[in-house]
């Protein structure tokens, strides 16, 4: 079933939300997070917006600054609301953390936030905190949600059942852009699980309009895409991960089956046109990084191999350990992507 982005930017159409305690959701997901149901045809990829042409200098900083930057449109309060995203199947949500710093006329960067299998928005960022962290930052936050049921995701080369999930992510990019003052040079997508894997296809689908992404625990369930243009990457992933092990799946629902983690890694660093052989950092007792030097355009690529820890977020709640294996607590995968993010540069 084929899609097009309608050529009309789409204007925001917010409602508060009041937040919800979160109960143990967080903890029982981790256990079915990559189990899906049938696979029909998937749709073609999405049409999506260019790569920034107009860029300029903001505190000597190179940014391509949006369209919401001079719409004059009013701005909105910093918080929390749904946006409302329309796409030519329909009307979709997600949730938008916005900073004080919205309110003002200086491009900000954009972190699409990336749930995993079954984990609504709101309950993966209250298990993530990567939402709070990212607007602590001045990032503008989109958290969006999955295709039903589920939430899940049609993942290139992995779960696909039709659904045009990377059209919904270009339209709700697009929104944003159109709405509010955005760095089209610093737009980014981190994700854990089924969340990981389409981190990971919006660089392998989009690299022109990802400056990077973060992917924690699933970066080896989608397709690899060799001849991608590069973009900065960040894979982290636990040794000891039940799930969706490192060296690849080996169940028929969670596909593709036998796609190792080093396998990502190395074709993710030979996109950016890195050296192939990484620098290795014992950077905590548990935690070894591999750093790929020499890349093309000031691109970076690491990978943070946990050692020994499992199918979850590092620095997260560890309520269920015994189905997904022990939490990283060493450091906080929210504070450390986004470190990550940071020193981006064009």
């Amino acid at each position: 079933m084929s899609s097009q982005l309608t050529s009309k930017p789409q204007m925001l159409n917010l409602r508060p939300v009041k937040l919800r305690t979160a109960v143990t959701a967080c903890a029982v997901v981790a256990a079915t997070l990559l189990l899906g149901a049938c696979v029909p045809p998937v749709s073609p990829e999405p049409t999506v917006r260019p790569q920034p042409i107009g860029r300029g200098k903001v505190a000597g900083v190179t940014v391509a600054a949006s369209a919401g930057c001079t719409s004059g449109a009013p701005r909105l309060p910093s918080g929390r609301s749904v946006l409302r995203v329309s796409t030519p199947h329909g009307q979709r949500n997600a949730l938008i953390d916005l900073p004080a710093a919205a309110a003002g006329s200086e491009p900000l960067p954009v972190l699409i936030s990336l749930h995993p299998f079954t984990l609504n928005g709101r309950v993966w960022d209250q298990y993530s905190r990567l939402a709070a962290a990212g607007t602590a930052r001045n990032y503008i936050v989109l958290t969006a949600l999955g295709s039903e049921p589920g939430p899940r995701w049609a993942v290139p080369g992995g779960l696909e059942y039709g659904a045009d999930d990377l059209g919904y992510l270009s339209a709700a990019l697009d929104t944003v852009e159109d709405s509010l003052c955005v760095d089209r040079n610093s737009e980014f997508a981190a994700g854990f699980s089924a969340g990981a894997a389409m981190a990971q296809a919006l660089s392998c689908t989009m690299p022109w309009r990802m400056a990077g992404i973060a992917a924690s625990g699933g970066s080896n369930l989608t397709d690899l895409c060799p001849n991608s243009a590069g973009t900065d990457v960040m894979i982290l992933h636990g040794s000891a991960d039940p799930i969706a092990p490192i060296a690849g799946s080996q169940v028929a629902f969670a596909p593709p089956l036998g796609l190792s983690v080093d396998a990502v890694v190395a074709t993710d660093a030979a996109r950016a046109g890195c050296n192939p052989v990484p620098t290795s950092t014992q950077l905590f007792s548990s935690v070894i990084v591999d750093r790929y030097e020499g890349c093309t355009e000031n691109r970076r690529v690491q990978y943070w191999q946990m050692l020994g820890a499992g199918h979850t977020w590092a620095g997260a709640s560890s309520l269920v350990d015994f189905l997904t294996g022990p939490t990283n607590t060493q450091f906080s995968a929210s504070e450390r992507v986004l470190d990550f993010f940071d020193a981006h540069s064009v």
